[in-house]
């Protein structure tokens, strides 16, 4: 069973990494979630979470990156909360109360990115959220090692990634409103 299901993924991933490198080689102007997806922190990731369908315009990929991220970020303040409530150790106190606060700034400005910045063609503004949810991601993960005299191993690394890589597909999607007609 292992065997399978280790072919199986195997197989998956040399699919999508095909996919990747057919849109690449393809000349197509309108294939814009390759060319999201191609210059964000992950292809693999960014394909994975929009699919295959490629018919969508940057402005329709902006607006789903948005919404994803902030689906993501709620999602794991929910986890940190839960994760608050079984610790009695303060330092990871400190730390979770930490990443709150930055997944508290990605929620907050992920809340209206579309409705003021996207909407109104403020793609510099979008832009610049994007980072700031990298960012957050960054310093969340970056906290479980700020503790002096103390190493922990991050209970949200995997979190703290996908956050980064929404970001970063956010910059990515908001680069091409940049460049589209």
């Amino acid at each position: 069973m292992t065997a399978y299901s280790s072919s199986s993924s195997s197989l998956g991933s040399t699919l999508i990494l095909c996919l990747i490198i057919t849109s690449l080689i393809t000349p197509s102007t309108s294939n814009y979630l390759s060319q999201m997806c191609i210059k964000s922190k992950s292809p693999r990731f960014c394909l994975q979470v929009f699919g295959l369908n490629p018919h969508r315009r940057p402005y329709e990929l902006t607006r789903e990156a948005i919404n994803l991220a902030f689906t993501n970020a709620s999602q794991t303040k929910t986890k940190i909360h839960a994760f608050l409530d079984q610790t009695n150790d303060d330092n990871l106190k400190t730390i979770y109360n930490l990443c709150l606060d930055y997944y508290q700034s990605a929620i907050d400005v992920l809340t209206h990115a579309e409705e003021y910045y996207l909407k109104e063609g403020q793609y510099s503004n979008v832009h610049a959220i994007g980072k700031l949810v990298q960012i957050a991601s960054f310093y969340c993960e970056n906290g479980f090692q700020t503790i002096p005299g103390y190493a922990y191993a991050s209970t949200l690394s995997k979190d703290n990634d996908n956050l980064e890589n929404f970001g970063s597909i956010i910059v990515s999607a908001v680069n091409l409103l940049f460049n589209s007609p």
